[in-house]
């Protein structure tokens, strides 16, 4: 009989001290950390540049700030007569180009965002192509430089690209320079 006793005090105290390492740990509480499963930086048919991703571990319904952006961006425009490019061109140098305001997005209840952050090329208000009646001016390549999807709130990179480049509009058998990121990055902005 002390035997049987002695037997079940030990099996309640592996008992307890199983229950309380699960209790300490917080075994089946514990909230995955924060990752993106899947993370790309891209442009789209505008040349605008486009951060798609999902990132998963997050609390159920927290704000998460993302910052979708580049260190440069060169925008060349030329001129066009009914859809036939007669130039000249002009190139626009933009720093630091991100989403108006920083992009706060609510997890849904398993913790997760899955989204695409879309940042267009600003307007220049100086150096642009100069066209004259009846031409019209279109924007002809974009050359994106060191662009980056970050996780502000967790302080994680989702996606690093180092150059991203469009041709958006034809220019026959006229080469259109498009200055390198070397050059954009060394180039005074356009105003």
């Amino acid at each position: 009989m002390k035997q049987t006793i002695k037997n079940q005090v030990k099996r309640v105290s592996i008992a307890l001290a199983v229950m309380a390492a699960f209790t300490a740990f917080g075994t089946g509480t514990t909230q995955a950390a924060a990752t993106f499963t899947r993370a790309d930086i891209t442009l789209d048919i505008a040349g605008n540049l486009a951060c798609g991703f999902r990132e998963t571990g997050l609390g159920t319904y927290s704000q998460i700030t993302y910052d979708c952006g580049a260190q440069a961006l060169g925008v060349v425009s030329g001129c066009y007569v009914k859809n036939k490019f007669v130039g000249p061109t002009s190139t626009a140098v933009f720093h630091n180009v991100t989403a108006e305001e920083s992009v706060a997005l609510l997890a849904k209840n398993n913790g997760t965002i899955n989204t695409t952050i879309t940042v267009a090329a600003p307007e220049s208000h100086g150096g642009g192509a100069i066209c004259t009646e009846p031409a019209e001016s279109r924007i002809v390549a974009v050359r994106w430089c060191n662009a980056s999807l970050v996780d502000m709130t967790n302080g994680i990179v989702g996606a690093t690209s180092s150059e991203l480049f469009a041709q958006l509009a034809r220019t026959g058998t006229s080469v259109v320079a498009v200055p390198t990121c070397a050059e954009l990055q060394a180039a005074p902005p356009t105003p």
